[in-house]
């Protein structure tokens, strides 16, 4: 199974943190995002996002590059998340899957961690719209996950 996780582009203040909107650089940045997949032939079986309006935001603005798909929300991609819930859900999925998961910090450094090493203690840094991608043998669990890349903003727009 593929993983690529997707931090949220970068937010706006909002009243509450749920309603935070993506800034014009956000947006950018998810564009950039899908205009990338697209180049890169990275196309997705299911998309996964956090219930919060600014993934929510990232997630429809990274698959207009795409054939149609639909997004499923998932209450185990919001920040204090327990990773070991997102596992559970991907259970349904097929080894073949290539699932986007667009979520947030502190939760997505901690589920890479824990994919690629077992531990939550590995030092992943994900700013907003890093990309990364974790293949897994089999379900995915603690331990069982490869990094296979990880990607900053900078790096995208240079790639594009």
């Amino acid at each position: 199974m593929k993983l690529y996780f997707l931090r949220h582009g970068e937010a706006g203040a909002a009243a509450s943190d749920a309603d935070r909107e993506l800034t014009d650089i956000g947006e950018r940045d998810a564009m950039n995002i899908g205009v990338l997949c697209r180049n890169a032939h990275i196309h997705f079986s299911h998309v996964l996002s956090s219930p919060i309006t600014r993934a929510r935001q990232t997630a429809r603005l990274v698959i207009k590059e795409h054939d149609p798909i639909t997004i499923e929300e998932s209450e185990h991609l919001t920040p204090d998340a327990d990773p070991k819930n997102l596992f559970e859900q991907l259970r349904s999925y097929t080894n073949e899957s290539r699932i986007l998961c667009v979520t947030h910090e502190p939760f997505v450094s901690t589920c890479i961690s824990i994919l690629i090493s077992g531990m939550e203690s590995t030092h992943i840094i994900m700013k907003p719209a890093s990309f990364a991608c974790v293949e897994t043998v089999g379900t995915p669990s603690r331990g069982n996950g490869k990094l296979l890349w990880l990607l900053n903003t900078e790096m995208i727009k240079n790639m594009l």
